[in-house]
């Protein structure tokens, strides 16, 4: 299947945001943020694309970390810096092709104080989900994730993806509970929310929404 701007996108909307092609979660925590190592809890989500799809992505976001490289570099006055042994691309032992991001669900900062976020949802439709559903692992999402580039010297470079918000276009629910992020109508049948906000927000509306993360 070919690749093409309906399936890896950057988003127009908001610049520092790109679009991951949709693929099949894998124990996605996006309706609650996990707890488990970290007390001011986690969201994050693993997607499984196709190769073609996986690559593609790549690409899309490679002269965006290039870039950061080069300038880290100038920081730090080196012509070359060590890679992280990390990246939120890779190819699973398995051999499936996957995508992670994550959203700390609470920051503390020096001017602001704590800020808390939350994951924003869209339906198949691009209508926005006012209250996030049980969303469980086979669900096929896509992402909206922001390139975090970073330099840790012990480490090296790398790059983390801030989870920004979800398409739910299947949902598989745990058995236990044009968008302003570069979504847009799937055709054909897909997940539609029954607790709806108003659809793809205007370009206006996204340029005086502050979302700083």
């Amino acid at each position: 299947m070919p690749i093409t701007g309906n399936n890896v996108k950057e988003n127009k909307h908001m610049s520092k945001t790109v679009t991951t092609p949709k693929g099949k979660a894998v124990w996605p925590k996006i309706d609650a943020p996990d707890t488990k190592f970290d007390d001011d809890g986690v969201y994050s989500c693993k997607i499984h694309v196709s190769e073609g799809e996986f690559k593609a992505f790549e690409a899309l976001i490679k002269p965006k970390i290039d870039a950061a490289y080069k300038a880290e570099c100038i920081r730090q006055g080196k012509e070359k810096l060590r890679m992280a042994a990390s990246s939120p691309l890779r190819i699973t032992d398995d051999g499936d092709y996957e995508i992670f991001a994550k959203q700390k669900a609470k920051v503390q900062t020096r001017n602001s104080g704590l800020l808390e976020f939350t994951i924003a949802a869209f339906d198949s439709q691009g209508k926005k989900i006012v209250k996030m559903p049980n969303v469980g692992s086979g669900s096929v999402l896509k992402m909206s994730v922001e390139p975090n580039p970073w330099f840790v010297p012990s480490q090296g470079f790398g790059y983390t993806l801030r989870l920004r918000a979800v398409q739910i276009l299947e949902l598989v629910e745990n058995s236990s509970g044009d968008s302003g992020y570069g979504f847009e109508v799937e055709a054909g049948e897909g997940y539609v929310s029954e607790n709806l906000n108003e659809a793809f927000p205007s370009d206006e509306a996204t340029q005086t929404t502050d979302v700083p993360f």
